[in-house]
């Protein structure tokens, strides 16, 4: 039966560097979070989180890549509609146990209803729609791994109802032929912007009204 021979090489007093000729790479000690040591400087694999990690002599630090965000599905929410919105967004280099944060304007976080990490590079979320405010829109997405490192798209969601017709539907006046007459129609928008009007068809200019 063929022997293997494993060489033992004695630590050098006041040495300052270790030297691995492999090529495979070098392999640390490997423990859960339970089992974590309390030296400063030690490295060793967490096989609790799955991540490598240092001690700086106060905590513990993963050693990780941040996450990358690409887009979020939704970017107008209608809080007027009531009930649940869900977000799908999009990136990469997503962990299992990552989560979402919502940050309005003024710096509040909002913690999602729902968070699930479908992939590395996709994550759905739900929050209740009365949770956002014209008032404390834009709203930020910010993702962050287990790990701690995160990662935010800036200004990507609004408020945006839809605007209420103060002028009912239907015949709203009558002119007879070779005549003028004016015509009102108004509407307001909830969230206080200006509301601009246009015509989707040729009914009206079709008809020389103006």
């Amino acid at each position: 039966m063929a022997q293997t021979k494993v060489r033992f090489d004695r630590a050098v007093e006041g040495a300052t560097n270790i030297v691995d000729s492999g090529t495979e790479g070098t392999r640390v000690a490997t423990g859960t979070t339970a089992q974590r040591g309390s030296t400063t400087g030690q490295i060793r694999f967490n096989s609790t989180t799955g991540l490598a990690e240092y001690y700086t002599g106060t905590e513990f630090k993963s050693i990780d890549t941040p996450p990358i965000l690409t887009s979020v599905d939704v970017t107008n929410i209608e809080t007027d509609l009531g009930g649940t919105q869900t977000f799908v967004i999009t990136g990469s280099l997503f962990n299992a146990g990552a989560t979402v944060k919502f940050r309005d304007n003024g710096g509040t976080l909002i913690t999602p209803d729902t968070t699930t990490v479908n992939s590395t590079s996709q994550i759905t979320v739900t929050k209740t729609r009365s949770s956002f405010s014209n008032a404390n829109e834009p709203y930020d997405v910010i993702v962050t791994n287990p790990s701690g490192l995160e990662a935010t798209l800036d200004n990507q969601i609004n408020v945006d109802n839809t605007p209420v017709w103060s002028t009912s539907s239907g015949n709203i006046g009558s002119v007879v032929e070779g005549a003028s007459a004016n015509f009102t129609v108004s509407a307001t928008d909830p969230d206080g912007d200006t509301v601009s009007y246009s015509e989707t068809t040729s009914n009206l200019s079709g008809a020389d009204f103006l």
